[in-house]
């Protein structure tokens, strides 16, 4: 049988518990990690948009858990019945777009020069594609192991499906060597795409909108989003550079750090679960903007937010991200091949989810500080963050 939300809820809250306890024991044991985030501390950032990383990252795995239980008892990779998982993984996501237009269009305001695109590029390039590369090395090494390192395609075609992946899967996701599941071994590749869109219109939209003023430049873009969108995922970009420029209003941050305001956050996340579930419409987006705006307006939770173990899963998100599919996928098939995964019940099925949860972070601490960091700085150097 299907989770239903109250086990998704309490299973969500023992494997969240589980990722908050291994980063905390990370941040306890390993000076590097004790350093960089002792370091943030101090720093002048969005201190709860660092902790809000983690909890979104670990959201997105619980997620696709919920769907790959749905997959072996269905056949089917798709959303589940379950609208608090959908919300988990697509209001995650949804979240991680809105920081990312947050930062980077707040950078364009405070610019007091022109926007300086090639380094801008740069620091994206050394900041997403060495992880990236090695998440899709671990889809192309996997795919050829379950094929037996034979070669089942022309060679040509296995360059071609390979290349494919490299290219963040701009081109598709392509079976690699004829195994037809190549794509559920990493399903986060596609919002990546997203990032990258964002990043090569960034530098033109900022241009536009000093010579033409911001809002002509917004009302332009909503309206090629509202005819053109397929998806409207590019409603949440709208949404985070809108929150980069309300926080730049002096009562806003003072009205977001409230109790009322804190409170504001549950609702309207248990209101786009309820009013829009599939969450990728501009309806949920203007309903996540509000918890959105309030924690980038500074408001920690109550310290949720800004505790040791939650910035740690923040500085890991990345590494996260693009891990736990591949841990998810590997070890359903390694329990499947003993116990079928369907069969499981559900108090079995819960603590498996948080020992995938619990790999990931583990195998993300070791990626983070030996393929993400060697590029973001030299290893003498402060570590920053995207």
């Amino acid at each position: 049988m299907p989770l239903n939300s109250p086990e998704i809820a309490l299973g969500s809250l023992f494997a969240i518990g589980v990722a908050l306890a291994i980063a905390q024991i990370v941040y306890r044991s390993f000076g590097f990690y004790k350093k960089t985030i002792d370091r943030e501390i101090v720093s002048s950032r969005y201190h709860a948009i660092d902790g809000l990383r983690g909890f979104l990252a670990i959201g997105v795995v619980l997620h696709h858990i919920h769907i790959n239980h749905h997959f072996y008892l269905t056949g089917g990779w798709e959303l589940t019945p379950s609208r608090l998982s959908t919300l988990l993984g697509r209001g995650s996501v949804a979240m991680f777009f809105m920081i990312t237009a947050f930062l980077f269009w707040g950078r364009v305001i405070d610019s007091k020069t022109r926007f300086e695109a090639i380094r801008f590029y740069q620091n994206r390039v050394l900041r997403l594609v060495p992880m990236y590369f090695m998440s899709a090395a671990l889809v192309v090494v996997t795919a050829m192991a379950l094929t037996h390192f034979r070669l089942n395609v022309p060679l040509v075609d296995l360059a071609t499906q390979i290349g494919a992946w490299l290219l963040f899967t701009f081109p598709g996701v392509p079976p690699i060597n004829g195994f037809a599941q190549t794509p559920l071994i990493n399903t986060v590749f596609w919002s990546l795409i997203y990032e990258w869109k964002f990043y090569l219109v960034l530098p033109l939209i900022g241009a536009l909108a000093i010579r033409w003023g911001i809002w002509l430049v917004a009302l332009g873009v909503c309206a090629c989003i509202a005819l053109f969108s397929p998806t409207q995922v590019e409603w949440y970009f709208v949404a985070g550079c809108g929150a980069a420029m309300a926080v730049r209003v002096p009562i806003v941050p003072r009205l977001c750090q409230s109790v009322v305001a804190a409170a504001l956050v549950p609702a309207c996340m248990a209101a786009v679960m309820y009013w829009q579930p599939l969450v990728y419409t501009p309806a949920g987006a203007a309903l996540l903007f509000v918890p959105f705006l309030i924690i980038a307006g500074g408001n920690t939770l109550f310290g949720l937010l800004t505790n040791k173990a939650a910035r740690l899963l923040g500085l890991l998100s990345y590494s996260i991200y693009l891990l736990h599919n591949w841990v998810l996928y590997l070890a359903s098939r390694l329990v499947n091949h003993y116990v079928p995964v369907a069969s499981l019940q559900h108090t079995t099925y819960v603590g498996f989810g948080a020992c995938v949860v619990g790999i990931t972070v583990l195998l993300a601490t070791l990626t983070y500080r030996f393929v993400e960091f060697p590029a973001i700085r030299p290893a003498s150097a402060p570590a920053t963050k995207r």
